[in-house]
């Protein structure tokens, strides 16, 4: 949704291709330890090491296939890049990170923060936004964010 009213009166981006490519973001994790990935509980500083390290994997994953596109690679390589640079796998910040990366960095924090997990209880709409602004704003592009938050007034 925040692609479509980001790129509506542009017909330079394959939503297609862009909904496909928001579909295998997490890809990578398939070569994660499942005992990782299906933890009930706060994963270790270890753990976390081994989680981080999907994104960069997704990459590898993609590249092997050949026939998949530069903005699905783009996705899976910057959905946990920060607008401050304190994400990873490369530590971008700003400018650095591709507007495909940022669209999905924020549908993924939103994703997380809503969904039922062994470990953690959902959270509403209304307090997963109201936690991503209050917490998280630094990660997001702000304008982007805003306009995010506007697909659900």
């Amino acid at each position: 949704m925040l692609a479509k009213e980001l790129f509506k009166k542009s017909d330079a981006h394959d939503m297609h291709e862009l909904g496909a490519a928001f579909f295998l973001h997490d890809i990578g994790k398939v070569r994660v330890d499942p005992a990782i990935t299906k933890k009930p509980g706060k994963l270790t500083e270890q753990e976390m090491i081994q989680m981080r390290t999907h994104a960069a994997v997704g990459y590898d994953i993609l590249s092997e296939a050949k026939n998949i596109t530069e903005e699905c690679k783009i996705i899976v390589t910057q959905h946990h890049e920060r607008e401050d640079g304190t994400g990873y796998p490369l530590g971008l910040k700003g400018g650095e990170i591709h507007t495909y990366g940022r669209i999905c960095c924020i549908a993924d924090v939103f994703d997380a923060l809503t969904a039922e997990r062994t470990y953690k209880q959902r959270l509403n709409t209304f307090y997963a936004l109201k936690l991503m602004k209050k917490k998280m704003l630094n990660h997001f592009q702000r304008e982007m964010f805003e306009k995010f938050v506007l697909l659900f007034a």
